[in-house]
């Protein structure tokens, strides 16, 4: 099983491992189907007898995966945590997981798995001009950041991405021509589908105050792209003070409200550097910055190198 390690500075002997093959994480290597290089695989819950198959004991510890995770959720009975929430139950909803999020996986609550649904799996190289996770999350907002979308759906909004999802599932051991193709085609037209059943949080499901607040600040944050506020303007438009907004946020997230809003500008910027005929003023003069230095320097000072040079790293990439 392919995975790296991640090194958490806040606890020097821990390492956190980073899946980065589909196919062979959790259950996914059950069956022979295709994961097209390494971009895509979906697989239908509920068909696995957990006396025999029982997850392995490192799903249980917070892991991470570098791709991206959509669960359809008909009917759900483990326990999931994401970050330090922990999820039970679910029917008709849809589970939202962004690549580097923290998971693990608890027991279930029945001998057999009665979950039903579907779950994908899918990297942004299969999306047709989406290369990278961060042009993935700013194109499809609900792959939020910081928070978990969960999201209970009407049974009409259900029943249009659960037909789309087995449709996906078909298609995928269907060894048809141009199957790669349609693949492509089906999931980004389910994607398009939530985000429009997702749009202003509509259905989300979460635990406390402060992850609804938390999730309302992401939203508002996306929404004003490219023209990233204060503090103080996006807790006005909370109506909320912006005390009580940092507050929120960081027994969230344990970041700051600027972090937050620091770290989706960061994301902006490396899908406009991605764009290769914007030039370096034009990507500074869109985040708002008046000297192309200012934003090297503030890119420096968040990723690690300067915004050329992230450029340059980019361009080594596209040749191999």
């Amino acid at each position: 099983m392919l995975f790296r390690f991640l090194y958490l500075c806040e606890n020097p002997i821990y390492y956190m491992r980073i899946y980065d093959n589909i196919k062979t994480y959790f259950f996914n290597n059950l069956d022979d189907t295709t994961d097209y290089n390494n971009q895509f695989y979906i697989k239908k819950m509920g068909s696995i007898d957990l006396k025999v198959d029982l997850p392995k004991a490192e799903y249980s510890e917070p892991h991470k995966r570098d791709f991206f995770e959509i669960g359809i959720i008909a009917r759900h009975n483990k326990n999931m945590m994401i970050g330090d929430q922990t999820f039970y139950k679910m029917t008709n909803g849809l589970a939202i997981i962004s690549p580097f999020q923290t998971i693990s996986y608890g027991e279930s609550n029945t001998d057999v798995d009665e979950d039903e649904g579907y779950v994908i799996y899918f990297k942004s190289s299969i999306l047709e001009g989406l290369n990278q996770p961060y042009e993935v999350q700013n194109r499809f907002p609900f792959f939020k950041m910081h928070t978990l979308p969960l999201y209970y759906l009407s049974e009409d909004d259900f029943s249009v991405i659960s037909t789309l999802a087995e449709a996906l599932y078909k298609e995928s051991r269907s060894n048809e021509i141009h199957s790669l193709e349609v693949i492509k085609s089906l999931l980004s037209i389910l994607l398009y589908k939530v985000k429009r059943v997702t749009d202003n949080n509509e259905g989300i499901v979460t635990l406390n105050r402060f992850d609804a607040i938390m999730s309302k600040f992401e939203n508002v944050i996306q929404s004003s792209n490219p023209n990233f506020l204060s503090v103080n303007e996006y807790a006005s438009m909370l109506n909320i003070s912006p005390i009580y907004l940092t507050e929120c946020v960081k027994k969230a997230t344990g970041k700051s409200a600027q972090k937050i809003i620091i770290d989706y500008k960061v994301l902006l910027a490396k899908t406009l550097l991605h764009q290769k005929d914007k030039s370096l003023f034009e990507v500074a003069d869109a985040l708002g910055f008046n000297e192309t230095a200012n934003f090297n320097q503030f890119f420096k000072r968040n990723v690690g190198t300067t915004a050329a040079q992230f450029r340059k790293q980019l361009n080594k990439i596209d040749i191999k």
